[in-house]
């Protein structure tokens, strides 16, 4: 879009429904620096990008206020037989994910049950699904969804190279961090590591497998919070089928 006598490149990720300012001629942004931090940190481990987000997440002030959300989680229903209740909850064996390193509690959660589908690898035909009724409004949970309009575009443009696991500027590093073998999501799990540094409880974010028009939401919770959600799940898991 042409503003005045400057030109704005704004995309929208389809996936996401996330605005990105990719570049602007009168107010430079910081893309290319993002590009080369997330390089040098996946091929050199330098502290460049831990710094320059630390920064932005510091500043960071934005809660998710939803006082009646309700979420899901769901499992492939082959697994339920390992369960020692009716109720889903977070793993007792944490595995590498996107925001959370092996071994690491954390709570993951959809506001779309449709779209559990498409989170679960490999995709099952049947799974079993929990709901849960958490007032976020209770709790520090970082707003870094498409509707916080006050979100930095710095941060944004961090996370949506993150979710795609592609620079702007094409370095696909997710694969690089494969052929070092290294987690494919290390650069999303700093970025979630630095909001937990600075006493966040969880991150209230879009999901990266939605469609033009079909969007969703994700919710990650950290921290000593987690021990809550036998409070938060409502009845017993229920099945259903794609």
């Amino acid at each position: 879009m042409n503003i005045k006598n400057g030109l704005i490149l704004e995309v929208k990720n389809q996936k996401t429904n996330r605005p990105i300012i990719h570049s602007d001629s009168r107010n430079p942004t910081d893309a290319y620096n993002i590009h080369q931090f997330i390089i040098n940190y996946v091929e050199h481990d330098t502290k460049d990008l831990e710094n320059f987000i630390d920064l932005l997440v510091k500043k960071f002030d934005c809660r998710a206020d939803l006082p009646n959300q309700i979420f899901y989680k769901g499992i492939d229903k082959s697994k339920t037989e390992h369960l020692q209740s009716k109720l889903i909850g977070p793993s007792p064996d944490p595995v590498d994910n996107r925001y959370s390193t092996i071994g690491e509690k954390c709570l993951y959660l959809i506001d779309k049950c449709k779209f559990l589908f498409e989170e679960i690898k490999p995709a099952p035909i049947s799974i079993c699904v929990q709901e849960y009724n958490i007032p976020l409004n209770e709790y520090k949970i970082a707003d870094l969804s498409p509707n916080n309009k006050n979100l930095h575009n710095s941060l944004a443009l961090a996370f949506d190279m993150a979710e795609r696991g592609i620079t702007s500027s094409g370095y696909l590093f997710e694969e690089e961090l494969r052929i070092r073998d290294k987690s494919r999501y290390k650069v999303s799990q700093l970025l979630s590591s630095l909001f937990i540094k600075y006493g966040w409880e969880g991150l209230y974010i879009p999901g990266v497998h939605g469609i033009q028009d079909r969007h969703y939401h994700n919710l990650a919770i950290f921290s000593s919070i987690i021990d809550k959600w036998t409070k938060w799940a409502k009845g017993s898991y229920f099945p259903i089928k794609r």
